[in-house]
């Protein structure tokens, strides 16, 4: 087996790393930052708390707290354009994946022409931007330990991925304290895309061993500490788990790249403009159950670090229960099923059309057709 391994920017990890972010600017050479962030972050006070940090340094900053779900690329523009008016020599991103990806996306035109969507085309060089920082506020998507800003363009109505240089933290900070007393709604939502992050980057056809090592630890971090932090939101042991356990599995996909999944997911985003995690959780089991068949052994450990007992099981009996244990998990902590969530089941159809046209699509372990993806979608309802 031959594979590439992409080294992840460096990381300050710790409850109160946070506390660290002027002085790591101030390294880098900042004098002038942009903090991008949204509404909800601010009402936290978790922006107010970086950006009073980052001004201790003798450091300008300018608010940029437009931040919404599914990055518009109109929102990016208005970023980059305050941005290049303003001068800056950093980006700080303080949120969510939404608000990571939004920073991500600003500093490529930082070094790049606009408009961000030209840059979905993956043939199209993406040159460095200015000094990025991020900072998650949740424990979900990674964001900021990988390449990739996942932006709409709000005229073709796509998620697509933007990847490049410019999407590469110099640094990112992952303070646990960041999560405490995040919703439970929320902590599952996000703890379930992590899920998925593990599941589908063990199983993509850019698997290897060095990401299965990550993935194994994510899937068993998520499933012991998830429901702990789902039911105490100010459990510091289990917020500090699951956030490595996010940094984990972001790090793993960089190099691996997510699969049907995930295709799915952010087509049902599209969609339907449900949580991303959300949609994760309706689009695993169906997937675990579907490329069994390709990866028995890999489902395997998936349902035995679960705590489930396969032994005597053929590949298809492995396959169900595994993707019954990772239902039931996700219905303990709250995710809604598909009928639940009242979607019009005429819009599968659009959903399986989108699917193959995902960045993730090229990764699926099998040839997999738009008709199969609504089957798939079709089962998933009927749950």
């Amino acid at each position: 087996m031959i594979f590439s391994i992409n080294s992840p920017p460096e990381v300050l990890f710790g409850s109160g790393s946070s506390e660290q972010t002027g002085k790591k600017l101030k390294e880098l050479g900042c004098t002038k930052v942009l903090c991008v962030h949204g509404q909800n972050v601010q009402k936290s006070g978790i922006a107010d708390r970086v950006i009073n940090n980052i001004k201790s340094e003798g450091i300008e900053v300018v608010r940029f707290a437009e931040v919404v779900a599914d990055p518009p690329d109109e929102v990016i523009e208005k970023g980059a354009a305050i941005a290049k008016e303003e001068g800056i020599d950093g980006i700080v991103g303080i949120g969510g994946g939404s608000a990571l990806d939004t920073a991500k996306a600003i500093n490529v035109l930082m070094g790049n022409p606009s408009p961000i969507t030209r840059y979905h085309d993956k043939s199209i060089e993406i040159l460095p931007g200015k000094v990025l920082v991020l900072l998650p506020t949740t424990a979900g998507t990674g964001s900021e330990v990988n390449n990739v800003s996942v932006v709409t363009d709000t005229k073709k109505n796509v998620k697509s991925g933007v990847k490049g240089k410019a999407c590469v933290a110099n640094l990112a900070i992952v303070d646990p304290q960041f999560t405490l007393g995040l919703p439970a709604k929320i902590t599952a939502i996000t703890g379930m895309d992590t899920l998925a992050h593990g599941i589908e980057s063990m199983t993509t056809i850019l698997a290897n061993p060095m990401a299965d090592m990550l993935d194994e630890k994510v899937i068993q971090l998520v499933t012991r500490y998830l429901p702990v932090a789902v039911e105490n939101g100010d459990d510091l042991e289990a917020r500090t788990n699951l956030s490595f356990a996010a940094m984990l599995a972001g790090m793993a996909f960089d190099n691996t790249v997510l699969h049907l999944g995930h295709a799915i997911a952010h087509s049902m985003g599209a969609v339907y403009h449900i949580p991303h995690g959300v949609a994760c959780a309706i689009a695993l089991p169906e997937v675990i159950e579907y490329i069994v068949d390709v990866h028995p052994e890999k489902i395997k450990t998936v349902g035995t670090i679960m705590g489930l007992n396969l032994e005597g099981l053929s590949i298809q009996e492995t396959g169900k229960a595994v993707a019954d244990k990772v239902r039931d998990f996700a219905r303990s902590i709250g995710m809604p099923t598909m009928k639940e969530l009242d979607l019009d089941k005429n819009l599968l159809e659009k959903v399986a059309e989108m699917a193959p046209h995902d960045d993730c699509a090229a990764f699926i372990p099998k040839e997999t057709s738009s008709e199969t993806i609504l089957q798939l979608l079709h089962k998933a309802y009927e749950r």
